[in-house]
């Protein structure tokens, strides 16, 4: 029932650790999952080892209702679609996903790397398969279920201009 959608989060420390959790979310379809990525890269970090990095990153990201997927998820690569997509397999979703991975900064623990993805689902597509490739932003907003707002294109640019300011990497322009 309803918008299901993932976030797939990836913490790589300096000394090459990897962790990974995955969260399922009713209703985090359109500007939902950016607008979480936002508040994110607006919060501090620190180091992976003094803290619980997922726990952080999912209260910054202001995400209420996120059910934490039990699975080893550890044997998941988040850089490599391939990956998402054995991944997405284990989950309930209609509607994609956001891909974050954080990498710990070696220099500087208060100011991460971060790189951002995003997935679209059975519903979104008519032609493809689901998870099939990343997206933009726009295409992630623009191929969700109704309620498009006449701002969400606007939304989506400013979206793309203020993470690129900010060091974040777009998955989708990586490959």
């Amino acid at each position: 029932m309803g918008q299901r959608t993932n976030l797939l989060l990836q913490v790589e420390g300096c000394s090459g650790a990897r962790l990974n959790k995955v969260y399922h979310l009713q209703w985090g379809y359109r500007k939902r999952l950016p607008m979480a990525f936002l508040h994110l890269l607006s919060g501090r970090y620190f180091k992976l080892e003094k803290q619980d990095v997922f726990q952080f990153c999912t209260k910054a990201m202001e995400l209420h209702g996120l059910d934490d997927l039990e699975c080893d998820w550890s044997i998941y690569n988040f850089n490599k679609l391939e990956d998402c997509q054995q991944a997405l397999n284990h989950c309930d979703n209609n509607n994609g996903a956001m891909v974050v991975i954080v990498t710990e900064n070696a220099r500087d623990y208060v100011y991460p790397h971060y790189k951002v993805g995003f997935l679209l689902g059975l519903e979104d597509l008519e032609k493809e398969a689901p998870f099939s490739r990343w997206v933009t932003t726009e295409e992630f907003i623009k191929n969700q279920p109704c309620y498009r707002g006449e701002s969400d294109n606007i939304f989506a640019h400013a979206f793309d201009v203020l993470t690129t300011l900010s060091g974040t990497q777009h998955i989708v322009h990586m490959q």
